[in-house]
């Protein structure tokens, strides 16, 4: 009886052990595509307001598309509006979407630009 309860306990710490150590890979992935990903959004958005920095609404932004990383597919929507008119300030929004096992993550950014009539 007493090796049954000490194989039972035994097995119940090996599967908890396990466990933690799966989410903690989980964890890890998340993270490492999340680095790779934030210098290409940061570029993304830097483009989208130099663009309307410079040309206000004449402005040709690309506002999807798709990209491959560590043969992980991302999908990123970018959308750009006008807030103010008088002022010319426009909201930058990207989001890049990606499934990692069963989840579907997100990184969300957004920044604001200014056109200035000459």
């Amino acid at each position: 009886m007493e090796i049954m309860i000490t194989t039972a306990v035994l097995a119940l710490g090996t599967v908890l052990i396990y466990e933690g150590f799966f989410m903690s890979l989980e964890t890890f992935n998340y993270y490492f595509d999340y680095l790779n990903v934030v210098p290409w959004a940061d570029e993304k958005i830097w483009d989208a307001q130099n663009e309307l920095s410079r040309l206000g609404p004449q402005a040709k932004i690309e506002t999807a598309g798709e990209f491959v990383n560590r043969n992980k597919n991302f999908i990123w929507n970018l959308t750009c509006g006008l807030l103010d008119e008088a002022g010319g300030l426009y909201s930058v929004d990207l989001l890049v979407s990606w499934q990692e096992g069963k989840r579907k993550l997100r990184l969300a950014r957004s920044a604001y630009a200014i056109y200035k009539k000459e």
